[in-house]
């Protein structure tokens, strides 16, 4: 929730069959308030009808030519709703009532369909306008009020090119020096689409009206007016500025939408903060959207050229280049580098309807709980579809409630998440036929091994590590670069802890589990060799590069043991060309891996192989390079600051006692520079440590504190024991029953035990008498 796209499906006029037709493409969770009671449901939109859900079966359904309105109850903000509607085939109609803390988009989602509802088929009325284009143009345009938002349509075609939601509006504002002009603030970080019309406050009224009636929310006119100037310098809101803007990386692209009948060209550029994407013939910004609203990357599974971004607002955006694997790597690191660890590459595209919730917030505890269940018993029978339902509701980063709360009646989460993590490896046998299915299998598990309890899980669930060892191989041979990458991204989250609170002792058991065989490290580097052989495979390249920097790369080889700590050492060492060839990648998050696996080889490695190291760089021209990185970048983003630095370190590395760079050196730099480095004053310590970003021994020293007990403490704890056994032997007394407060209990117990005791007297003594007998008859 929710879905500006709806999938195609096919239509029917019979009621009858709407059940077997209908496909979800919004949910939402919600509480349906009938007389005196709650009850927790989800509501989901199909094309052709609502339905009302309990956890796993059908509740209600309406078509949407049943349904006479839909609209919040009371004024201003709040949580309620009405759904009115007709019953049976005759004029009467019923009203129910709901609550949900997403009332705003799910009476949006619902007034997408308001043309098909049976009374008050509502249409806006529609207004001329011109539109200020981002080519410094004014575009004919016509504005329709509605009452899930303000559509622009192309009079030519009239179709509709985009739509602003009323809940996606921040305001209006008025621009003083254009003739009728004013500005939709739009977006959520002030952008600004500027309009011109005669009938402006009309307009602007009819908006503000309609907002507060359909869907329950307060726009207003900002009291500041704007000059065309103010709208030209803050068009982007607050990503106007230069930073926000100036390119990190860039390439060309072709941008596949339905506003124009052909691919167009663009050019896509990366900056610190944003997507920014540009008209190659004049340079102007067409759109810009910040890092932190991507929510996924889809790769086309039948063209290896086409990629889709989707955003958590509901906006996706298709496009085509050559080098998509490198784009999707950059962008993929520029997103993470953001502080959005959510976002992830995947084949299949998201299905709204999947989720019970907005894209821009995680579920609730309740949904993630049910979600985990599922996986261990799917409701429908179809283990596939609960695991993209799964995917779908739990973030990239990790399940978010993984502990066991404290509480009588609490849920034990870490055995919710064992049994679904036993799932997913009980299809080891037989893995999928499609790539898209097995490669959302290890995405499912990466969200649960990037919890402390899947973390831990790795080492102390039986046949956890032969089943997953047996899976990966297996998903390996397939040779798919998106099953690959999941596989490997999943077994980067058992290397290095993604969650708060881990502990360094089941790093290093996960390490030594996953480091020990031989033969799988090296069909790894086979793979790493291949694709970069062929200039192929960005996102394994990627993955495989933090693989090797959590096993080999201070700070995170310090929990890597010795044995394998060399071991891959030298079948890294071996390669050494072909990291070399990635420092001309044009994704940074592959050029800084590969740096920091040539520093690790070098630092680590024996004097020979520092030396061969050194003639490679001089080789293959990255010793130039980095040169040139290190004396020449200025930046403030954190990616550039850090590649700058690892570049200074590996140009030392690269130097020392090297007089053959040296001689380059003097060739390329005055000769004062060269004499000022070789002066005997301290080098000034002022620069920020980026590449170590992790102190293990205070992580150590704080996990050993954690786990000391004061003697207070102890003591405290001590007497509470007491404190329990007394109140226990009191409570027995308290609950006793009143016949053995009377004793009437005690005294039936006696009168059996005096029975049975007669009872076995004249057993024994009836034994005695036969025994004689049997002695006769022998």
């Amino acid at each position: 929730m929710p879905l500006y796209h709806s999938q195609p499906i096919s239509e029917t006029s019979n009621d009858s069959a709407v059940v077997g037709l209908s496909y979800h493409l919004a949910a939402v969770a919600l509480v349906w308030r009938p007389f005196l009671s709650e009850f927790w449901k989800h509501n989901c939109f199909t094309r052709l009808c609502v339905d009302l859900c309990a956890v796993c079966s059908l509740c209600c359904q309406w078509p949407y030519g049943d349904i006479c309105g839909i609209g919040p109850v009371g004024k201003g903000q709040g949580t309620e709703f009405s759904l009115t509607f007709r019953k049976g085939s005759g004029k009467k109609s019923e009203t129910l009532k709901f609550s949900t803390e997403h009332r705003t988009e799910l009476l949006t989602e619902a007034l997408r369909f308001r043309t098909e509802f049976s009374e008050g088929k509502i249409t806006g009325r529609r207004y001329n306008c011109y539109k200020h284009h981002w080519s410094d143009t004014r575009k004919p345009v016509n504005l329709e009020v509605t009452p899930g938002g303000i559509d622009q349509i192309d009079p030519h075609t009239n179709r509709v090119v985009c739509s602003y939601d009323y809940r996606n509006i921040e305001g209006f504002v008025e621009v003083s020096d254009y003739q009728g002009g004013f500005c939709i603030v739009y977006g959520g970080f002030g952008r600004l689409h500027l309009f011109a019309s005669e009938h402006q406050d009309e307009i602007i009224r009819s908006a503000i009206e309609h907002a507060g009636n359909f869907i329950g929310i307060m726009l207003r006119l900002r009291r500041e007016g704007l000059t065309f100037e103010d709208f030209v310098t803050e068009r982007l809101g607050k990503y106007s500025s230069d930073e926000s803007i100036t390119s990190l990386a860039e390439f060309v692209v072709q941008k596949i939408t339905t506003r124009h009948p052909e691919p167009v060209k663009r050019i896509l550029a990366l900056t610190e903060t944003c997507l920014v994407e540009r008209d190659p013939a004049s340079y102007n910004i067409v759109t810009i959207k910040p890092f932190g609203e991507v929510f996924a990357l889809i790769c086309d599974v039948d063209n290896p050229q086409v990629f889709t971004v989707e955003f958590i607002r509901g906006q996706i955006r298709k496009y085509s280049s050559t080098e998509r694997d490198s784009l999707l790597a950059s962008l993929l690191d520029g997103v993470r580098a953001s502080g959005n660890r959510d976002v992830c590459v995947k084949m299949a595209p998201t299905q709204r309807g999947q989720r019970w919730g907005l894209l821009s917030m995680p579920v609730d505890e309740e949904v993630e709980s049910l979600h985990l269940r599922f996986l261990a018993a799917p409701p429908s029978g179809n283990f596939a579809d609960a695991v993209f339902k799964f995917n779908a509701n739990i973030s990239y980063s990790g399940v978010l409630h993984a502990v066991t709360q404290d509480g009588l009646f609490s849920e034990n989460k870490e055995k919710l998440i064992n049994n679904a993590i036993l799932a997913l490896l009980a299809q080891e046998a037989e893995l999928p036929a499609v790539n898209s299915e097995l490669e959302s299998h290890f995405q499912a598990i990466r969200r649960l091994v990037a919890s402390k309890a899947g973390f831990q899980a790795f080492t102390q669930l039986p046949k956890f590590r032969e089943k997953l060892g047996v899976k990966t191989v297996k998903a390996l041979k397939r040779n798919n670069n998106g099953v690959t990458h999941a596989a490997i991204d999943m077994l980067c989250a058992l290397m290095c802890p993604m969650h708060d609170d881990y502990d360094l002792r089941q790093e290093q058991l996960n390490k030594a589990s996953l480091l020990s065989s031989k033969k799988f490290l090296e069909n790894l580097l086979e793979k790493f060799i291949t694709n970069v052989d062929h200039g192929t495979g960005a996102l394994v390249i990627s993955s495989l590069l933090d693989f090797l920097t959590f096993a080999l790369c201070a700070p995170y080889s310090e929990t890597t043991e010795g044995q394998q700590f060399d071991m891959l050492l030298e079948m890294v060492a071996s390669n050494g060309r072909t990291l070399f060839k990635l420092f001309q990648h044009p994704s940074m998050a592959i050029v800084k891996g590969a740096g920091l696996v040539m520093k690790a080889v070098i630092e680590e490695g024996d004097k020979e192989i520092a030396t061969k190291m050194q003639e490679l760089a001089l080789s293959e021209g990255a010793l130039p390079r980095h040169l040139h990185t290190s004396l020449f970048t200025v930046s403030t983003d954190q990616r550039m600051l850090t590649n700058r630095q690892l570049s200074r370190h590996l140009v030392g590395l690269w130097t020392a006692e090297n007089p053959v760079a040296m001689n380059l050196l003097k060739r390329i730099l005055p000769t004062g520079l060269l004499a000022d480095l070789d002066s005997p004053d301290p080098v000034p310590e002022k620069d920020v440590d980026r590449m170590h970003i992790r102190d293990n021994l205070k992580i150590a020293s704080d996990q050993l504190n954690r786990n000391k007990v004061p003697e207070w403490q102890r003591i405290a704890g001590k007497a509470a024991k007491e404190v329990e056994k007394f109140a226990k032997e009191k409570a027995d007394l308290v609950l006793m029953h009143w016949r053995d407060k009377m004793g009437i209990a005690q005294k039936e117990q006696d009168r059996n035990n005096l029975v049975s005791r007669t009872n076995q007297s004249v057993s024994c003594l009836v034994s005695k008498q036969m025994k004689p007998e049997r002695k006769t008859v022998e």
